[in-house]
């Protein structure tokens, strides 16, 4: 490819998304998917030539022979891209494999987003159930479709789900499975459409600096990207579901390369995406097989390539030819480009000379959005310099890029520990030894060196409330801050009382506590500050130390952000809720591509708690606009009603989002359709205002053709009469109802927490087997076979969901 052709990716935000490839690779689907996170209407060509036609493709071709069919079809084809320009998700079919409509999607990419889906192609013939010849021309076809696209996404099968076709789900209608298509893939799809059309820009969920998720990780403290190369995977020498902690992104190092390469690089892309849940760095490493030199046409092939994969940031290196590297700053679309520089031993380029401040700005000045300078260290002394010229750059007047800089080689590991940004780390879930100048600590390692070298204090953190006893938050927590490397402390308190809290809450190595009941009012009125989700749900379950200088100034929410791991005196408090996170990540997990939210969509809460509130709170972020709750106190009810229907009509355009129900004797309202969201937010440990812990839904109420999720949030018992009675009405009548049960959110809650009050990333497995392990039901504890069953489907849609 030679680089004029490098296509441009910056488009409207409303630019329609076209997706084409062969017949098998999932687009209806996948075309689902985005149109429901875009919120956008969705064409398929079958529909749309039966539209203007008025028969069925197949239909026109028996009527009108293979010649007309394929003249009239390419004309409809052109006309549906051409009239839906804005705000749709258009899927091309067979058409895309014809010339003319091949060269309209290549003039239609200069203003539109149009992906390439690539999906296995044994998988696609046992999908189909095609012959060997039929699936060769399929296979011959398909490389024509990345010459007239932009993008490429591939389509990952799930792993877990053995036996079940990822575009069918289960035949058993009354199966849990039942409803999920591509249900893994949804995730990873949503995100990857949010990112190349810019929705995800300014519509954040969380809104906070103290969430990892909004805060990209150059402007955090101390972020680690794990190195993987391509070679290894080939190799199959990375465990990859380990890979879900120990790094703030993870940079795939391409070193193999030939035309047959960009599938497999497309496929490691999607599957570390799928695992580690962060973004991708893409790097090209020029001295490996088939790449030879940085100006090389593969290497700019490489780079290219990532671009169509849409990663979040790809590093250039700074010898290569000038117009090249513009060439790809212009079309980087959303992709951050890391301008980067290696200086060897034998460049003689040392840390003070002028030269490597230059280097900075050359790459500022070709609009690189990082730069990265490495070093190969000669000496322990380099380490100080590395340091010194940091400050430099950091000095500068004005806004710059963020700067990485430290050593390589053994002898530069002090200035990867010090260097505050996306250092180059490995992981233990990498078996192999790679070259001599590849990370050699891992993030736990570099974490634990900040605590030894007192840049970073050991805090403590509490849990604080009344029934914290058997509170299974000190065992996930401990095991997820001694698997990172920090030196906290998570604890209850001996003798637990408001006093206590102002006592804790004011030690200058206070970390920050989970707050349960019956304080969380109290202490909710003791905030210095609080986030406006606390803030829109009128509780809190989490509060956090606000430092400031000696002078008695605070800081900004952003600095506290940076400062979490450091001691110091506290001038008060910040309060935040992940129940609803926990709650919101539940529902998103379980909803199938059937009940996704709409106009349509009915939400139902059963109590009016802090919990209910987190609920109704988690539906209404979602999309929701019609949620009904139920208690047996009423009063409570229109309480919680009113707090939000207020909040509504400032926030959402909405002035009634919330309706109260005033017995469950009574029919479900006629102007709402069944409920497909239901949380049940009654207490364990009910209060007299409340409902009974024996609650079970009305029959009438639960009406929903296409079932829905039913979240439990009480675990003790684990099994409630709800969840045996959804199993029951789930089997007998055939609706496909998906169960979560309440350890599942109080799981997603504390990783939540924890990142909130750590800033680091949370080892989402560990934590969750920490809980299986130490969860006490009426039975006893979950003994391993258990643990495990549940453990292989966390983070999936059937891994909770109680099963007769």
């Amino acid at each position: 490819m030679h680089h004029s052709e490098i296509a441009s990716r910056t488009f409207d935000r409303d630019a329609s998304l076209v997706l084409v490839g062969i017949r098998g690779c999932g687009k209806r689907s996948l075309g689902f998917v985005a149109a429901t996170a875009l919120k956008r209407r969705f064409i398929t060509e079958d529909h749309y030539f039966k539209e203007v036609t008025g028969v069925t493709r197949h239909e026109y071709l028996q009527r009108y022979g293979s010649q007309e069919f394929q003249r009239r079809d390419i004309e409809v084809l052109t006309m549906m891209l051409d009239n839906h320009r804005s705000r749709c998700v258009i899927e091309c079919g067979l058409g895309s494999l014809t010339r003319p409509v091949q060269d309209h999607l290549r003039r239609y990419a200069t203003t539109n987003p149009v992906v390439h889906l690539v999906r296995d192609i044994n998988y696609i013939q046992q999908l189909l159930g095609l012959d060997n010849q039929s699936i060769r021309l399929l296979r011959e076809g398909d490389p024509v479709h990345r010459t007239c696209s932009n993008f490429e996404f591939y389509n990952v099968e799930d792993q877990t789900r053995v036996g079940i076709p990822s575009d069918g789900g289960s035949p058993d209608r009354r199966s849990a499975d039942y409803s999920f298509k591509l249900q893994d893939v949804k995730e990873d799809f949503t995100r990857f459409v949010q990112f190349i059309t810019g929705a995800d820009v300014n519509h954040s969920s969380y809104d906070s600096p103290f969430v990892l998720l909004e805060t990209p990780p150059e402007l955090r403290s101390f972020t680690h990207a794990i190195l993987v190369r391509s070679s290894d995977l080939m190799a199959n020498t990375v465990h990859l579901e380990e890979l879900e902690s120990g790094g703030d992104a993870i940079e795939l190092c391409v070193d193999r390369w030939d035309p047959d390469m960009a599938v497999t690089v497309s496929k490691q892309v999607s599957l570390l995406r799928r695992n580690a849940r962060t973004p991708v760095i893409l790097s090209v490493d020029p001295s490996s097989t088939g790449i030879k030199t940085v100006d090389s046409p593969a290497c700019l092939n490489i780079l290219e390539h990532g671009l169509r994969l849409a990663v979040e940031y790809l590093v250039v290196d700074l010898d290569q030819d000038q117009a090249q590297l513009a060439q790809i700053v212009r079309g980087r679309g959303k992709t951050k480009i890391i301008g980067q520089q290696i200086l060897k031993p034998s460049s003689g380029i040392t840390w003070g000379d002028k030269s490597c401040v230059a280097l900075y700005h050359d790459a500022e000045k070709l609009g690189c959005q990082l730069v990265r300078l490495l070093r190969v260290a000669t000496e322990r002394e380099d380490n100080a310099a590395v340091a010194e010229f940091t400050n430099k750059i950091r000095s500068l007047p004005g806004e710059h890029p963020p700067l990485i800089a430290y050593n390589i080689g053994r002898l530069g590991r002090t200035s990867q520990v010090f260097n505050s940004i996306l250092t180059g780390v490995t992981h233990p879930a990498i078996t192999s030894t790679g070259n001599e100048y590849d990370p050699q600590i891992a993030s736990r390692d570099a974490v634990r060196a900040l605590f030894q070298s007192y840049m970073l204090d050991p805090l403590q953190f509490y849990i604080l409330g009344a029934s914290v006893a058997y509170s299974l938050s000190p065992a996930m927590h401990n095991a997820a801050i001694q698997h990172c490397g920090m030196s906290h402390t998570y604890s209850i308190p001996d003798s637990p009382s408001l006093a206590a809290l102002e006592r804790l809450g004011r030690d200058p190595h206070f970390g920050g506590a989970s707050v349960v009941q019956p304080w969380r009012v109290q202490v909710y009125q003791k905030l210095a500050s609080k986030s406006r989700h606390a803030e829109a749900i009128g509780a809190i379950n989490t509060i956090m130390p606000l430092r400031g200088r000696a002078d008695g100034t605070m800081f900004s929410l952003q600095e506290q952000a940076s400062r979490r791991n450091q001691a110091g005196r506290v001038l008060g408090w910040y309060g935040e809720n992940t129940d609803w996170v926990g709650i919101m990540t539940c529902i998103t997990r379980h909803l199938s591509p059937r009940n996704a939210i709409s106009a349509r969509t009915t939400g139902l809460v059963i109590g009016a708690g802090g919990m209910a509130r987190a609920a109704i709170y988690a539906m209404l972020r979602l999309g929701c606009r019609r949620v009904f709750i139920y208690n047996r106190t009423q009063s409570h009810a229109e309480d919680v009603a009113r707090h939000f229907n207020s909040w509504a009509s400032s926030q959402v355009d909405s002035a009634e989002v919330v309706r109260v129900l005033r017995s469950t004797q009574d029919d479900w309202p006629i102007d709402a359709c069944p409920p497909s969201l239901i949380a049940s937010c009654v207490p364990a440990d009910p209060d007299r205002d409340e409902p009974p812990a024996n609650f079970e839904m009305p029959m009438q109420w639960l009406g929903s053709p296409t079932g829905g999720v039913v979240l439990e949030l009480a675990y003790k018992p684990l099994d409630t009469p709800l969840l045996r009675q959804m199993r029951r009405i789930r089997s007998e009548m055939g609706r496909p109802w998906v169960l979560s049960d309440g350890l599942e959110n109080v799981t997603e809650q504390g990783i939540a927490q924890f990142e909130l009050m750590t800033g680091r990333k949370a080892p989402r497995r560990l934590m969750t087997l920490e809980v299986l392990r130490n969860y006490e039901g009426e039975s006893g504890r979950f003994d391993e076979k258990t643990i495990q069953a549940r453990l292989d489907g966390a983070g999936s849609p059937i891994g909770w969901v109680n099963k007769e």
